[in-house]
């Protein structure tokens, strides 16, 4: 694919690039021992910058909502706020915002309904308000609205928050944007409507947004970076191509990226398939225990994030299971013991979590980032693991898909 670093790059600036002595290199890691840039809690969300931030980073804006930090390589938006509609603080001005959903209407036609067995009601502001905690249950409301509001001025002040963290991302000027929606605390209890609360948080996300490389100068192609992470089952880094035309290209960059760090990456498959398979197993019997079912028709009208999962899981068991095993607790299991057993883990793929494709519509990517003067975005799911273990790794992963995408776009 030939040269990615521009000869004329300096070292340093922007974070400190992985040495490569060419595109298929042994790739050596850069470890940051310095003074940590940002504050994290124990859960892996962000707190803040730390003192060593101001070594590579300017903070231009803080807020209880999200803060931003640039230099001349970048710009990094990290929200601070819960993305769960009923985890906020009015008083102080946090307020439960999911950045990567729609603005919804206060009242009125959304394009959505939710039927949770007792008639279709109408998706909006109002209506998620009105039967929360209950909705947090149905992707109808969780998956299209970016906020709950009960009432006009609730509504306003949430819409302001909204469309100022979306100001920082498409007004940006810098090469390379990289939106970080979720990497916030939780403070909402867990309860029956959702019994793992910091499940919602992009955990370790901002340690690897502050890390990433810039790949690029001069007349290179600006991008926007999504960055989220996850615990779902499935590979170690997952690329969404938002359905983009200019993307067509990431299937081959992926296989690129997992040739050139797959000696980084077979070092730390045993403890991830350790990892992921025994929080997969427990958030599964937890789901049968509270449920009594793991049959998507039947979480239908119970959990509609739990049907979602379990359809997930589905899709990676199925193959290795026996007649009457589907939707069962014990076959699921089984199954995805099966598929690691029979080598079908890839580690870095594309669009084999989200594809972030429903989003751009819900956000009207395509038309925003033209009028941005950005060429392309891509959303990047990170295993919690890899983030958490291995930030370096993940964030020199991220760079190398970046500066990929940056000269070599059609």
């Amino acid at each position: 694919m030939g040269r990615f670093w521009p000869a004329s790059r300096e070292r340093g600036g922007f974070g400190s690039r992985p040495a490569a002595s060419n595109s298929l290199g042994k790739v050596v890691l850069t470890r940051y021992t310095d003074t940590p840039m940002i504050r994290e809690n124990q859960v892996g969300a962000y707190l803040g910058p730390a003192a060593g931030l101001q070594r590579r980073w300017r903070l231009e804006a803080a807020g209880p909502n999200f803060d931003v930090l640039a230099n001349d390589g970048a710009r990094v938006i990290l929200g601070k706020c819960s993305r769960l509609p009923d985890d906020e603080d009015p008083g102080r001005g946090r307020y439960g915002i999911d950045f990567h959903r729609a603005l919804p209407p206060f009242t009125g036609d959304s394009g959505f309904t939710c039927d949770w067995g007792e008639g279709p009601i109408p998706v909006n502001a109002q209506t998620y308000a009105q039967f929360l905690p209950r909705t947090i249950r149905f992707r109808q409301f969780t998956a299209n609205m970016a906020f709950a509001a009960a009432t006009v001025e609730a509504y306003a002040a949430k819409r302001r928050v909204y469309e100022a963290f979306y100001r920082q991302v498409y007004d940006a000027k810098e090469p390379l944007v990289v939106a970080v929606p979720h990497c916030g605390p939780v403070y909402r209890p867990a309860d029956d409507y959702h019994p793992f609360p910091e499940s919602e948080i992009d955990a370790w996300t901002a340690r690897v947004a502050v890390r990433l490389q810039a790949p690029w100068g001069g007349a290179a192609r600006r991008l926007l970076l999504s960055l989220h992470s996850t615990d779902y089952f499935g590979a170690l880094l997952d690329i969404g191509d938002f359905g983009l035309p200019a993307n067509r290209v990431l299937p081959a960059l992926a296989a690129r990226l997992n040739e050139e760090f797959n000696r980084e990456l077979a070092a730390l498959t045993p403890a991830y398939r350790e990892h992921i398979l025994n929080y997969t197993h427990q958030r599964l019997a937890w789901k049968q225990q509270r449920w009594g079912t793991l049959h998507p028709e039947a979480l239908a009208h119970l959990s509609t994030a739990s049907q979602f999962e379990v359809k997930i899981l589905d899709g990676f068991a199925r193959d290795f299971l026996r007649d009457g095993e589907r939707f069962t607790f014990a076959g699921l299991c089984r199954g995805l013991e099966a598929y690691w057993a029979a080598g079908r883990q890839a580690q870095v793929t594309v669009n084999g979590v989200f594809s972030g494709r429903k989003t751009a519509k819900l956000l009207n990517l395509a038309a925003n980032l033209r009028q941005a003067g950005l060429a392309t975005a891509v959303q990047v799911e990170i295993s919690r693991f890899l983030a958490r273990q291995a930030p370096e790794l993940a964030a020199a992963m991220i760079s190398r898909l970046l500066e990929f995408l940056a000269w070599k776009l059609p």
